[in-house]
């Protein structure tokens, strides 16, 4: 199979003729050639088996509804509709809800009605119409925008935006100086979302990861006011976020009714878990999916990618996974049309029989997971038996559906159950030969006249379609092999449920490298727990040899790691020096399991991310908030990557606390501030927090298969905090807990199979009776965990 030239700069005059591949974002309002048409009284309301109900007379005289209902003591559900409503209680966005809903506490006076969901307080004016939202303390934390200028409403509250037949609603609210914006989904743009404008459509960016192209735009934004706001439909939305008006916030979907969650809780933390309630909490991933994957795009052949890893494995480098682009099948497509399309025609020629294949790469400790998409070659075999059985989307003629630019596949319609079954027997027939997962790419230029199989058109499909790709792969993987994980690009509402995902085609560029950063800082609001990023970049010129070393400890302290570019991204192709810091910190990485398996378990259990903002987990601290070039590796690791060539140091604002230098825990930092810090070419800044219980393996592991290391060190820091962490290893789950105060610490380990040196960086004992102590002075007790620890340790520091 011909490797696809990703780099080839004719792409445009062969395939954009045009066209562009940038989404439209003009303004919402006060655009010529629209009207506008608000709601501005309350005609009449009723109270229905807890909800509110009302109609609403519009500017132009028409009358439109508006509804309130309580979802869970902490989500409003909002609705605004004209005609005869038309809104799903169940989508596949959502996950099932079990406890009924709560009551609302409704009570109308002479202006209002205020309408009670546990302590918060939404006011509804009857005239004009608007509303208010009142915290437990009663602070106005959401409100219509209601300021004027020359008698216009800068954006008026509830709406539709009409032209010719369309009538897309909108919503607008007050902006406060205080409040600070996040999420959108995986946008690579400003993390903090004041002053921005943000298009939700699912788009492959090509190569760019510094606009707001996205591959996992998600309509959901949270304000450190106290709310969260979701958007329940796949149509096209646009946000500004402060963007217009700088005292305004306004969204507007194309679609002529607004389905919204309003999620009340008073942190973001608190929000993010509200969200994955609502939407669903990410899978628990197979204990290898966290090793180091090691990929090209692409490697040519088998002989190839042996020889990489028997280098890997000769020079002591840790690594789970091979990832395996499109030259798996026969013929490659990418510069023949446009783009890479998935046809299941093993190249034996380049790769053997798939059963050998598998199996050799099994047997040096490896699994394999190889790239689809959902696209069909018009001269597959397997393009004429979708086609002829109905298993492709529809063009609005009846015809067989391309794609967007004009690109010709099939695609296949995962709206048919039908369809989807026989597209995920093909997946299961690689995972029975041998393969572990699949690398989920494209699915997202669904044309915007497609039909589908339900009767929706790809207007209102386009965004929902790569959820039901990564859903119906995620279940096949898991039907097969009992617990699933996918490598997925695209996204939407609820993808997170089936991890874990990548950044999608990053640039080789220092600002690539920090715009991927900021991607996964903006999804992590929306539960993208196991996330990641082509470590060394994806798409331009090969890194160079500093860049690749950046990136490298960048992406092994991600929450997933994986190597991929155009060009080769093995270490030893940049020299020794980036041969050592990959095997240092691939293998400081595989120490770490233990704690990153904690964290992916918190991820599966509570919806947390596993690498988080800042402003995550210490919202409120002056300078916190838009913070976007370091970051949380779970609770108690902060990573400070570099993302300027040549610095051998950089400044990194500590929370508040004690953070003590994880390769000398007697280098510390006492926030909050700031505070410059050396960071040499061979080591990226890393601190670990007061208070934090830091789990590793005492034995590196060169793969996560088999049985676990039964050797641990458990390092404990200062901090009079309480740490509980659960561990899911192979055959059921250890437990730590320390807690900390009054002179004392209180350790417990359930009963498990382990040996752990128990180490206290930066304690003083006030006894030392069975302790030892290492030569930079740490406290250290060797412990059998066999039937559990209960310890006491008297502290005098």
């Amino acid at each position: 199979m011909d490797l696809p030239t990703y780099q080839d700069d004719d792409y445009p005059r062969k395939f954009l003729q045009g066209k562009t591949i940038f989404p439209e974002d003009s303004r919402i309002f006060h655009r010529v050639g629209y009207t506008y048409d608000h709601a501005v009284r309350i005609a009449t309301a009723t109270i229905e088996e807890g909800r509110f109900f009302a109609g609403l007379t519009l500017a132009s005289g028409a009358q439109a509804g508006f509804s309130v209902e309580g979802i869970t003591p902490q989500v409003l559900r909002l609705r605004f509709w004209q005609g005869q409503p038309a809104f799903a209680d169940a989508s596949p966005m959502l996950v099932p809800r079990e406890a009924p809903p709560p009551p609302l506490q409704v009570r109308e006076d002479e202006k209002a009605w205020e309408i009670g969901l546990g302590d918060y307080r939404l006011w509804v004016a009857k005239a004009p119409f608007s509303l208010l939202l009142l915290s437990p303390t009663g602070e106005r934390i959401f409100e219509s925008e209601t300021e004027t200028l020359v008698g216009l409403l800068t954006a008026p509250p509830f709406g539709f935006r009409r032209r010719e037949g369309e009538d897309w609603a909108f919503l607008s609210w007050r902006m406060r100086n205080q409040d600070r914006f996040y999420g959108l989904g995986e946008k690579f743009t400003r993390f903090e979302k004041t002053a921005t404008r943000a298009t939700i459509w699912e788009a492959d960016t090509c190569g760019s990861n510094t606009t707001d192209l996205s591959y996992k735009a998600v309509p959901v934004l949270f304000s450190t006011a106290g709310w969260g706001l979701m958007l329940h439909s796949a149509y096209r939305s646009f946000w500004e976020v402060g963007s217009f008006s700088y005292a305004t916030g306004a969204l507007m979907v194309e679609e002529p009714q607004l389905d919204l969650y309003l999620m009340l809780a008073p942190t973001l933390k608190e929000l993010t878990r509200l969200y994955t309630d609502l939407t669903g909490k990410p899978a628990l991933l197979p204990r290898w999916a966290l090793g180091v994957w090691m990929s090209r795009a692409a490697y040519p052949n088998r002989k190839v990618m042996t020889a990489v890893a028997e280098r890997l494995r000769a020079e002591s480098i840790p690594c789970d996974v091979f990832s395996v682009d499109p030259t798996w099948m026969k013929k490659g497509y990418y510069n023949e049309i446009g783009v890479e399309v998935c046809d299941f025609s093993w190249n034996t020629a380049g790769w053997g029989e798939p059963e050998d294949f598998f199996s050799d790469f099994a047997a040096r400790g490896f699994n394999i997971c190889l790239w689809i998409n959902p696209y069909l070659p018009h001269d597959s075999p397997r393009f004429a038996e979708a086609r002829d059985r109905g298993f492709l989307v529809k063009d609005s003629h009846g015809g067989i559906s391309g794609l967007e630019l004009g690109l010709q596949a099939g695609i296949v319609d995962f709206t048919n159950p039908e369809a989807k079954a026989w597209w995920q027997g093909w997946l299961k027939d690689l995972l029975r030969r041998g393969a572990s997962a699949f690398k989920v790419d494209f699915g997202d230029r669904i044309p915007e006249d497609a039909v589908f199989f339900n009767g929706k058109s790809g207007r209102e499909m386009h965004n929902l379609y790569v959820h039901l790709y990564a859903e119906t792969v995620f279940e096949a993987v898991r039907a097969v092999k009992g617990q699933g994980v996918i490598w997925r690009r695209p996204g939407y509402i609820g993808s997170q449920r089936y991890p874990g995902s990548w950044a999608g085609d990053t640039q080789v560029t220092w600002e690539g490298m920090r715009g991927a950063l900021r991607g996964g800082l903006s999804a992590a609001f929306t539960g993208e727990a196991f996330w990641s990023h082509d470590t060394g970049g994806f798409v331009g010129a090969r890194p160079s040899e500093e860049l690749y070393i950046r990136w490298a400890q960048f992406g092994l302290l991600s929450p997933l790691a994986r190597f991929h570019g155009t060009t080769p991204r093995e270490p030893w192709e940049f020299g020794p020096t980036a041969l050592k810091v990959v095997r240092d910190y691939a293998r400081l990485r595989y120490s770490l399991m233990p704690y990153l398996l904690a964290q992916a378990w918190e991820a599966a259990s509570d919806g947390m991310p596993i690498l988080r903002p800042m402003v995550f987990e210490f919202q409120g601290e002056p300078g916190v908030d838009s913070i976007d070039d370091q970051y949380l590796l779970g609770s108690d690791l902060l990573v400070a990557p570099v993302f300027q060539e040549g610095a051998r140091e950089r400044v990194v604002y500590f929370p508040r606390g004690v953070w003590r230098q994880f390769e000398d825990p007697g280098v510390c930092f006492e926030g909050p501030g700031y505070h410059r810090v050396p960071a040499p070419l061979e080591r990226v800044p890393l601190f670990v927090r007061q208070g934090a219980l830091i789990p590793r393996y005492a034995e590196v592991p060169q793969h996560l298969k088999g049985t676990p290391p039964s050797r641990w060190e458990v390092d404990l820091y200062p901090g009079d905090e309480t740490r509980t962490l659960v561990i899911p290893e192979d055959g059921g789950e250890v437990r730590l807990r320390s807690v900390t105060g009054a002179g004392q610490i209180h350790f417990q380990v359930s009963p498990a199979p382990l040996s752990i040196m128990l180490r206290l960086p930066g304690r003083k004992l006030a006894a030392r009776s069975g302790w030892e102590e290492t030569p930079e002075g740490v406290p250290v007790l060797r412990l059998d965990a066999s039937a559990g620890v209960d310890l006491w340790i008297e502290i005098n520091d």
